[in-house]
């Protein structure tokens, strides 16, 4: 009997360290709101007219932007504006509003990574 527990005790340790990959969210290493968007950390920075999202895999690395495109939708003074994001750094994408953002900064950002579908929404009270 004993050795029929050997396999579901290292199954279901197996299973607690795959569950816990992701745990607590990156520090916001450059100031803006931290999301997790399917298995990647997301990093928002809303300045002024700038719309930045840096990209970290689940394992905190940095995605390299060559593989990233996408769309951020931020409300801005009750006001949606869509914001094309192109590669701007290592593992960065930026895009720019037609108005600087102030005040509460709401979005939305879709991202495709290596070919895959990511999402995240962010709220920041201002």
């Amino acid at each position: 009997m004993k050795t029929h527990a050997i396999p579901l005790i290292l199954a279901l340790s197996l299973a607690s360290g795959s569950a816990l990959a992701h745990g607590e969210p990156p520090q916001a290493v450059h100031g803006g709101l931290v999301q997790e968007a399917q298995e990647l950390w997301l990093e928002l920075v809303v300045k002024d007219t700038d719309v930045t999202v840096y990209i970290l895999d689940e394992m905190r690395k940095p995605v390299p932007a060559a593989q990233v495109s996408g769309t951020a939708t931020v409300l801005v003074g009750g006001k949606s504006y869509k914001v094309a994001l192109s590669p701007a750094g290592a593992n960065s994408v930026q895009g720019k509003l037609p108005v600087a953002a102030t005040g509460q900064v709401v979005a939305t950002v879709s991202l495709k990574v290596g070919g895959k579908a990511a999402s995240a929404r962010f709220t920041n009270k201002a």
